[in-house]
């Protein structure tokens, strides 16, 4: 652990969340690294798994929502033949049935039903909440709950493998859909039942698993920190950034809204509603919004301030 850094850390983190933790526990133990209490979560993992599990720190935390509404890859498996109450391997059985007839082309059609936009029911076993309460604390007192299905795109559930009992996939899925749906679903579509045994998550917009850092190395040495830390801009590339002048980045430091020179901004900035405000000398200012406006001319108002005033 290191001591409180004089200035507070702001940027994302791309951490491999290790299986047996929540995502709650990696918040606390990136808190203990850097030293600040201004750490959270973009997303959850469920316990059991493990993968990309990007975090906050310092103003970042107030951008969370954007990358928590990124899709979202996969790597698992899935074991045929039972399914449970949470729809993972960390539930108690509650239907069996036979697997001996399933082959890879009967798998694999099933999966591709479950591809495209579809609606899907959450598990029991959830943080969704239902009048006020999650699904998960009325699971837990045995209290039946009918659920709405949310609709969900599903971009790629493939079939990779099968060594029975399981099926080794991969998935690509809209913010929202649940993995461990997928699998009950696939075990019901089957006759069978089924559960989610394994699940790495492999990316999250941008943020791949290949660029993380594991939570046991940030751990051991805390000094990488910096170094890791990805810019709020970087981590959010489809906000573009606009630069502007002393008099605009006085009134949003005050929280008004500011006159932007639409010459030079760029295509990508004059087409988004969103955009990152950029100082003369290179300080990220605020996250803005553009304001309706008279043609040629163009408004923005802060939505979240980024820098200290």
């Amino acid at each position: 652990m290191i001591s409180a850094a004089p200035s507070m850390l702001t940027g994302f983190l791309n951490i491999d969340k290790p299986a047996g933790m929540t995502s709650h526990d990696v918040v606390d133990a990136v808190r203990r690294v850097v030293g600040q209490r201004s750490v959270g979560h973009t997303g959850t993992l469920d316990p059991f798994a493990t993968g990309v599990l990007v975090i906050a720190l310092g103003r970042a935390t107030k951008l969370a929502r954007f990358l928590a509404g990124a899709d979202k890859a996969y790597r698992g498996q899935i074991t045929l033949g039972q399914a449970t109450n949470t729809y993972d391997c960390e539930g108690e059985v509650t239907q069996t049935g036979p697997i001996d007839h399933l082959d890879q082309e009967g798998i694999d059609a099933a999966m591709g039903r479950q591809r495209g936009a579809i609606e899907q029911v959450p598990p029991p076993f959830s943080a969704k909440k239902v009048g006020g309460k999650r699904l998960y604390e009325l699971a837990r007192k045995g209290e039946i709950v009918e659920v709405e299905p949310k609709p969900v795109i599903v971009h790629e559930f493939v079939f990779e493998g099968w060594e029975p009992p399981l099926v080794h996939f991969r998935a690509v899925v809209s913010s929202g859909t649940y993995v461990r749906s997928l699998a009950h679903d696939l075990g019901q579509a089957l006759g069978c039942g089924a559960h989610l045994s394994q699940l790495t998550r492999t990316q999250v917009g941008r943020h791949s698993l290949d660029d993380s850092i594991s939570l046991a190395e940030l751990e051991a040495n805390p000094d990488r920190i910096e170094e890791c830390l990805i810019p709020i801009p970087e981590a959010l590339p489809e906000i573009p950034t606009v630069t502007v002048n002393p008099e605009a980045e006085r009134r949003l430091l005050n929280g008004s809204p500011a006159a932007l020179v639409a010459r030079g901004i760029g295509v990508a900035a004059a087409e988004a509603k969103r955009l990152f405000a950029l100082s003369e000398d290179g300080r990220l200012l605020a996250l803005v919004e553009k304001m309706p406006t008279s043609p040629g001319a163009i408004r923005i108002q802060p939505k979240v301030q980024l820098t200290n005033r």
